[in-house]
C-alpha cells in the first residue's frame, strides 16, 4: 500500500557506524611457482641479430591464467635504486649491481650500459622509481628495509627490490596490520642435486623448484649457527598493529621481519609492507644473498646457438642452447662462478621473476602467502518511528469504495488500519533513494507505535 504522507525524520533519529570486516587470504605456494599461472606482458624488445622481449612485471594467477575462471592474485615486478651523483663529473651511485657495470649518463642525463654484460638496466631502474613515486612521493627516493630508519644510515637503503603488488579483490580496502606472512626458501639450491638430463641442465638453481627432502640451500641469516642450515625462512609484519608509520602519500607502512626457520631466532628487517595499498617491498640483499652461486639458461639478446656443460648430479650434462639464449654458471665458460647479482644484471625482468617464482617456492599445497584484508563497511542507521496516529491510512485505490467507505473496516466507527512492507528514504525534494524491506507485512492502527530500524551500508 502506499502511504498517504511523509514524514521528516529529525537529526536524533539519524546514527553514524562504521565496521571492519576481514577476510583470511592464503595464496599457496604452486600458484606462485606454476609458469602457466604467469602472464606477461611483454613490452619491452631488445637486440638487432637475435632480439627477445620482456615485461615490466608479471601477474600470478591462482590457476592458469588462461582460463575464464582464474583470479589475479598479485603483481611482481623488480627494481634497482640508481642516482646521479653531483659533481665535476657526474656519476651512477646506487645498487651495486648498477655501479660494477660502470655506466655512463650522457648529454641529456641518460643512463647507458654495455650490451654485452647487462639487459633491460634503465628498465629495472625505472621500476623502482615508479614505485619510489607511487609510495614514496619522490620518484629519485630510496626504499628502506625499516620503516624506522634514519635518513642518513645507508645500510638499510633498499637498492635491490623485489615488488609484490596485491590485487583489489583480495587485498579489498587494505591489508589489516600484524597479519602478513611470507614462508620460502631464500638461498638456491646445490646444482649437484639436480638429476643429470636436458631439462634441468636447461633450468639449473635458476628455474629449478627446491627439493622437498634433502635441500641443501642455506640461508645467510645467523652464519656460523646451527640453524644456518635451515630451509626455509619466515618473514612476518612482526607487531605492525602497534608499530607503524602513517606516511603521507601511501598510507600506513610498517617493517617486515624474516626469521630463520622458525620465529624464535633473531630476525632481520627486510623490507616493508604499505597496507592501505597492498604492496610488500623486499630487500633483494637481505632476503636473498646477491654471492649465492646460479645456474642455468637465460633469455639474452644478440647470442648465437653453443654447446655448454653443466655439471649435475651425475657428471657434466651437454646442451645445445638456442639463438637468443645465454648459458651462465656453466663448466664450458671460464666465469664460471656467476652469483645472482650478476643473473639481475643479466636477465630480462621477466627471467628475473621466473627465478623467485619458481627455485624459491615449491610444487605444493602448503600456504606461502597469507594475510587478512579488510573491507570498511560505513552504515547511516535510520529509526523510522510512526507515532499512533502516523501511517494508518493508505493511498491506495482500493482502500475506499466509491463512496469513500474504508473497505478493510466493517462499521465506520471502526479504526481503520494498514500494513506496513516496505519503507521508503526521500530527499528533500521528495526523491526516492532507498527502499528498505520489512521481512513481514506489520499492522498499523491508532492503538500502537511503531519504530522501524533501517541500516544503511556504503
Amino acid at each position: 500500500m502506499t502511504v498517504a504522507r511523509l514524514k521528516t525524520l529529525d537529526p536524533a533519529d539519524r546514527k553514524s557506524d562504521k565496521a571492519r570486516l576481514n577476510q583470511l587470504i592464503d595464496i599457496i605456494s604452486s600458484d606462485i611457482s606454476t609458469e602457466a599461472n604467469r602472464r606477461k606482458y611483454p613490452a619491452f624488445v631488445s637486440g638487432k641479430d637475435t632480439p627477445i622481449t620482456s615485461s615490466l612485471h608479471n601477474t600470478i594467477f591462482d590457476q592458469d591464467h588462461t582460463l575464464q575462471s582464474s583470479n589475479a592474485l598479485f603483481d611482481m615486478s623488480f627494481g634497482l635504486y640508481a642516482f646521479t651523483t653531483t659533481g665535476n663529473t657526474p656519476t651512477i651511485g646506487g645498487s651495486s649491481a648498477v655501479t660494477s657495470l660502470n655506466g655512463t649518463i650522457d648529454s641529456a642525463g641518460k643512463y647507458n650500459f654495455s650490451s654485452t654484460t647487462s639487459n633491460m638496466m634503465r628498465e629495472k631502474i625505472n621500476n623502482y622509481r615508479q614505485y619510489a613515486q607511487a609510495l614514496l612521493g619522490n620518484s629519485t627516493a630510496v626504499f628502506r628495509n625499516s620503516h624506522t630508519a634514519s635518513v642518513t644510515d645507508d645500510t638499510t637503503q633498499i637498492k635491490e627490490a623485489l615488488f609484490i603488488n596485491i590485487k583489489r579483490l583480495f587485498k579489498r580496502d587494505n591489508i589489516a596490520k600484524g597479519t602478513v606472512a611470507m614462508k620460502f626458501y631464500n638461498r638456491t639450491g646445490d646444482n649437484l642435486q639436480l638429476e643429470k638430463n636436458d631439462d634441468n641442465a636447461f633450468k639449473g638453481t635458476l628455474f629449478s623448484s627446491p627439493l622437498e627432502t634433502g635441500f641443501k640451500g642455506r640461508s645467510k641469516l645467523n652464519i656460523g649457527d646451527t640453524l644456518y642450515t635451515e630451509n626455509q625462512v619466515t618473514i612476518l609484519d612482526t607487531n605492525a598493529s602497534s608499530q607503524y608509520s602513517a606516511e603521507a602519500v601511501a598510507g600506513e607502512v610498517a617493517t617486515l621481519k624474516m626469521y630463520l626457520g622458525n620465529i624464535t631466532s633473531t630476525p632481520v628487517n627486510v623490507g616493508l609492507v604499505f597496507y592501505d595499498m597492498g604492496v610488500i617491498v623486499l630487500d633483494v640483499n637481505k632476503v636473498f644473498d646477491l654471492t649465492d652461486k646460479v645456474q642455468g639458461v637465460i633469455n639474452f639478446p644478440d647470442t648465437t646457438s653453443a654447446t655448454v656443460n653443466f655439471a649435475l648430479k651425475e657428471g657434466n650434462q651437454t646442451i645445445t642452447t638456442a639463438n637468443g639464449q645465454k648459458a651462465i654458471g656453466n663448466v664450458t665458460d671460464p666465469a664460471t662462478s656467476v652469483t645472482l647479482k650478476t643473473f639481475l644484471q643479466l636477465a630480462t625482468v621477466d627471467d628475473i621473476i621466473k627465478h623467485f617464482c619458481e627455485s624459491r617456492f615449491i610444487d605444493n599445497s602448503n600456504t606461502a602467502i597469507t594475510f587478512q584484508n579488510e573491507t570498511i563497511i560505513n552504515s547511516t542507521i535510520f529509526f523510522c518511528r510512526a507515532a499512533a496516529s502516523d501511517f494508518n491510512y493508505s493511498t491506495n485505490p482500493t482502500y475506499t469504495d466509491a463512496n469513500g467507505k474504508i473497505v478493510v473496516v466493517k462499521n465506520t466507527t471502526d479504526q481503520p488500519f494498514s500494513y506496513i512492507t516496505t519503507v521508503g528514504l526521500y530527499s528533500n525534494k521528495d526523491e526516492l533513494l532507498a527502499v528498505a524491506k520489512l521481512s513481514r507485512p506489520i499492522e498499523k492502527n491508532p492503538n500502537n507505535e511503531l519504530t522501524i530500524r533501517v541500516r544503511l551500508d556504503y
